[in-house]
Order: structure tokens, then C-alpha cells, then sequence
């Protein structure tokens, strides 16, 4: 232990310094308990999206090789270019906590047959059909990239918490009762042999 001055003002000072310190742990005992509760409530959304995901995949690759396999590559190819690659994305933020959580939302990603950019004349059922369960796929992968962001940025900051109430309770906490210990101790003595000198004072005067 750090030797400090035993004055009584420096035993005032670790008495403040406690009280600021057990607040402190409390307060990060509540925002991790409440960070904990965010992520729990996580795990089962985000494993029923992987599941939701990995049917809409299974049945995208299906529609997907029917089209290939009866209108072949190239109609394919050239619905594709005629929807265009752009996709809009509207990006945003909420806080738990004061912890910044990304949140994304893709516009307008599921389209009607008319907004595609191929002409319905051109192209058989089975490439709109493939068309719109690509889009469902992209809507729920899109859907699953915030719950997976924030299921990370919450669990970094549970850790980061968790470190922080563990540095409180296991050495700033301790440290500080330990001073505040070694001030009593020196100050009782003190009192003790300022008693007992006064009392050999006494008895000398008499």
C-alpha cells in the first residue's frame, strides 16, 4: 500500500473518495445489468433470422436454378442489368445506455414487378419470380446486419462495463479502505499517546 499522510483531512478525503467509489460501482452494475438484459432479448431474434435466412436461401438457389436451367444464362443476365445495381440504404443510430448502436433500413428493396426495369412482356414468370426472392433474401439479410451489430457493440461494452466494476470492487474500493484503515490506526495512536502524556503532565504537576 501507498503510505499517505495521516491527517485527519486526508481521512476525510477517502471517506468522499469511498462514497464517489461505491456509486460508481453501483451505477456500472445498473448499466451492465441493463446492457445484459439488450442482449439477451438478442439471441432469439437473431437466431430465428439465421434460420429465416437460411430457408429463403435454400429456396432462392432453387427458383434460381429452374430459371437457369429453363430460360437459360443470358435472360437471366439481362433482367439483372436492367434492374440496375443501386440499392439505398438509410443509416441511423439509437443509445442504450449511452452506448451508439447502428441501425440500418434498405428503401424500397422489395419492388412490384413494374418497378424492376424489364419489361413483363420480355421475361418469363420464373425470372420475376426469382427476382422477388432475391429481394425477400436481401430484405432479411439487411434485416439481421443491425440485430449482429448491436449484438457486438453491446457485448464489447458489457466487457468494457464488467472490467470497470471489477477495478472498483477488487482494488480502487479496497485501496481506499485500506488508507482510510491505516489513518485511524495512526490517528487513535496518537490520541492514545497525547492521553497518556497528558496524565504524566498531571502527575508531575502534583
Amino acid at each position: 500500500m501507498q503510505r499517505v499522510s495521516p491527517t485527519r483531512m486526508n481521512l476525510l478525503v477517502r471517506k468522499r473518495q469511498l462514497v464517489i467509489a461505491k456509486q460508481g460501482a453501483e451505477l456500472l452494475r445498473k448499466k451492465r445489468d441493463a446492457l445484459m438484459r439488450e442482449f439477451q432479448k438478442l439471441l432469439v431474434p437473431i437466431v430465428e433470422a439465421h434460420r429465416e435466412i437460411d430457408r429463403e436461401a435454400r429456396k432462392a438457389v432453387g427458383v434460381l436454378s429452374l430459371a437457369l436451367g429453363v430460360d437459360g444464362p443470358e435472360a437471366l443476365r439481362s433482367a439483372a442489368l436492367s434492374m440496375g445495381k443501386k440499392l439505398t440504404v438509410k443509416k441511423s443510430e439509437i443509445k442504450i445506455w449511452g452506448v451508439r448502436i447502428p441501425e440500418l433500413k434498405p428503401e424500397h428493396l422489395i419492388k412490384k414487378p413494374s418497378e424492376r426495369g424489364y419489361s413483363l412482356i420480355s421475361i418469363t414468370a420464373r425470372i420475376d419470380l426469382t427476382a422477388a426472392v432475391y429481394e425477400r433474401l436481401l430484405e432479411k439479410i439487411f434485416n439481421l446486419i443491425p440485430l449482429e451489430a448491436k449484438l457486438k457493440k453491446l457485448g464489447h461494452e458489457i466487457r468494457k462495463t464488467s472490467r470497470r466494476v471489477n477495478t472498483l470492487e477488487q482494488r480502487v474500493i479496497p485501496q481506499i479502505q485500506s488508507e482510510m484503515r491505516f489513518i485511524k490506526q495512526i490517528l487513535e495512536d496518537r490520541e492514545r499517546e497525547d492521553k497518556f502524556r497528558m496524565k504524566r503532565l498531571k502527575k508531575k504537576k502534583r
